[in-house]
């Protein structure tokens, strides 16, 4: 396995703005999994850095264009509610393999994510909902640390599944 580590660029003054990049792709045949790592602060301004470095990645990993815009934005909801909600530092992992990218957001907090009824007038609430509608399947691991999802990423995406239970829930 070939891996390449290398941190996020520095900002003016040193700082490198609490994020730190690990990539990793093994070389044993062209069907090979790609994996990428990302370690964060739970700061706001990640959430864009951890979207535009997902497209970056999955650009790179020659990933249909229609699966990178429903990663980019599953990423974006994920880290967000690890950030909102969760407790210490953020880990995305980005993992493509068998036509299916797999996204996992890990932070300390051991209250599993959970998809919440938003209001009309309330903002948030919405997260999960398009997590799922976007996803062939999401869920919590770890013990609630961890909040997964996997994207099609077949040249021509076949039909989405949804991974809710709830009959009275909207459709995607």
């Amino acid at each position: 396995m070939t891996t390449h580590r290398t941190a996020t660029p520095t900002r003016p003054g040193g700082d490198d703005g609490g994020a730190h990049v690990v990539g990793a792709a093994t070389a044993r045949c062209p069907l090979a999994a790609h994996v990428f790592e990302m370690a964060m602060e739970p700061v706001d301004v990640h959430v864009a850095q951890a979207r535009r470095t997902t497209a970056t990645v999955l650009k790179h990993w020659s990933l249909p264009e229609t699966s990178a815009e429903d990663a980019r934005l599953v990423v974006s909801e994920l880290v967000s509610n690890a950030i909102i909600h969760g407790s210490g530092d953020v880990r995305l992992r980005l993992r493509h393999e068998d036509h299916e990218l797999r996204i996992r957001v890990t932070d300390d907090s051991t209250a599993p994510a959970r998809r919440r009824r938003a209001s009309a007038a309330g903002l948030g609430g919405r997260g999960l909902h398009l997590v799922a509608c976007l996803s062939l399947r999401w869920g919590v691991a770890d013990g609630g640390r961890t909040t997964y999802a996997v994207i099609p990423t077949f040249t021509e995406a076949p039909p989405r599944r949804r991974a809710t239970q709830s009959r009275t829930e909207p459709t995607c």
